[in-house]
């Protein structure tokens, strides 16, 4: 188990561990699916004309911190995969790129892979540049991470709201309600990738919690 894993009672561990196992699960028939679909494309001669993504909308906590489900501002949940094969580009495949993306970045990649501009100015970024070696990193700071409430009671994450702005190394989090938005989160992602130290009270870095403050602020504005 990750060292960020916990649980209040043996029950609620059990409980944690049976998900994690139907999780890697659907993992392996997803990965095994995905294969099928690849050969499909070898078969029908398509695989050469044919750029495949593979990204997911969230991922889930596990039992990480304490806690299942994927509404909270921790990486097992908002660290998704996004894989990008390009056949124009074979030398390109397996490298790992340390940008922070956002789902907002996908349609203008895809886009930008079929070679269209698009006719109005879109969120997000195009990845191309950047999937295809043309620029080493993106102009930007990083991304804006949300999760914006449910408001209808008696329907799951009713009244749960948080906003957050990812760069590189670091991840700051507004976690309460719009009066006030406390608690606050900040953590350094370089040196602590399982969130286990929570920075925002660090004199050593008021610096950069305000200017990730500044930052998600921009952005929303």
């Amino acid at each position: 188990m990750p060292p960020n894993f916990e649980a209040q009672s043996d029950e609620q561990r059990q409980k944690f561990i049976l998900n994690r196992k139907r999780y890697y699960a659907m993992v392996e028939n997803l990965d095994s699916n995905v294969g099928r679909m690849t050969t499909f494309l070898q078969q029908q001669g398509l695989a050469e004309d044919t750029v495949v993504i593979f990204l997911s909308d969230h991922g889930d906590l596990g039992g990480c911190h304490g806690l299942g489900g994927k509404q909270w501002p921790y990486e097992e949940s908002v660290g998704v995969p996004v894989m990008v094969y390009d056949p124009r580009i074979p030398h390109r495949a397996g490298i790992a790129l340390e940008d922070p993306t956002s789902t907002e970045d996908l349609f203008p990649t895809i886009l930008g892979l079929a070679g269209l501009t698009p006719r109005n100015p879109l969120m997000g970024t195009d990845l191309t540049p950047l999937i295809s070696g043309q620029v080493e990193s993106l102009n930007r700071e990083g991304v804006m991470l949300e999760f914006v409430a449910e408001l209808r009671q008696r329907l799951p994450f009713y009244d749960e709201v948080w906003r957050g702005f990812r760069t590189s190394r670091y991840k700051y989090t507004t976690t309460g309600d719009n009066m006030g938005a406390r608690p606050w989160q900040f953590f350094d992602l370089a040196a602590d990738p399982y969130e286990q130290t929570n920075l925002i009270d660090s004199p050593d870095h008021q610096a950069e919690i305000a200017r990730h403050h500044r930052l998600l602020c921009d952005r929303m504005i």
